[in-house]
């Protein structure tokens, strides 16, 4: 009778770290790890995307490598702009993640799905780079950007619906706050794609304003760092592999 009731409590227990996403070691620490890794891969791959024309070197004149690196523009304003916006991204995931207590198999899908718009930046940075008169090639980046923002607003959803995935506790501000930000840059995607399909090709730049207004930042205001420190205080310690 003892052995049975050990074998259901241990039948129990497998299931409940079954539905908590923790089969097959799957911890929180490697979620983060894999984000991480996905996040500065991606953002490394981004100057790819500026290269050099073939042959340009057998020109050795100052007045061509001027011109050359005027020719360039597009390239490093793209190359700028996703970057920063891949940083901020990630400081979001940070705050997002950081409230986060246990996982389950929908929240890390939802976490694949973002990350995989976030390893795709580097390519629709390269092409509307490469295509700076076309709307279109605007557009692919600015949809690109929009799927990356709503896979970040659907995670924190989810996380915090009815207390899902998160400890309660934090106040209903926070977790409106935080939701607001997250929808920051899928509302400026839309406004660039309508600003693209009017034939303007400079509809990119409406990020840079909102970048340095935008509210996905570090800090999360006096409330969210409340709530931060307070979860921090009494956050478990990340499992290890």
């Amino acid at each position: 009778m003892k052995k049975e009731n050990l074998l259901g409590e241990a039948v129990d227990l497998a299931k409940s770290r079954y539905l908590e996403g923790e089969v097959m070691h799957l911890t929180k620490s490697r979620l983060e790890a894999l984000t991480d890794g996905i996040f500065a891969f991606s953002m490394t791959l981004l100057v790819i995307g500026i290269s050099i024309p073939a042959k340009a070197d057998l020109v050795q004149s100052t007045p061509f490598v001027a011109n050359l690196l005027l020719s360039l523009y597009s390239d490093f304003f793209h190359y700028v702009l996703a970057f920063l916006i891949l940083g901020a991204f990630w400081l979001s995931h940070h705050i997002e993640l950081h409230p986060v207590s246990r996982l389950n198999r929908t929240y890390v899908w939802l976490n694949m799905g973002t990350l995989m718009f976030v390893a795709l930046l580097p390519f629709s940075t390269q092409f509307s780079g490469a295509f700076p008169n076309v709307p279109l090639g605007q557009i692919v980046f600015e949809l690109n950007l929009f799927a990356l923002g709503m896979g970040m607003f659907l995670q924190w959803k989810y996380a915090t619906g009815k207390d899902r995935l998160v400890e309660p506790g934090m106040t209903p501000g926070f977790v409106r706050q935080v939701g607001a930000r997250a929808l920051v840059v899928p509302l400026v995607s839309l406004l660039a794609v309508l600003i693209a399909l009017t034939g303007k090709t400079w509809s990119t730049a409406v990020y840079l304003r909102s970048f340095l207004r935008s509210s996905m930042s570090s800090s999360a205001g006096r409330g969210g760092r409340q709530n931060l420190r307070r979860l921090c205080a009494r956050a478990p310690k990340s499992e290890s592999m």
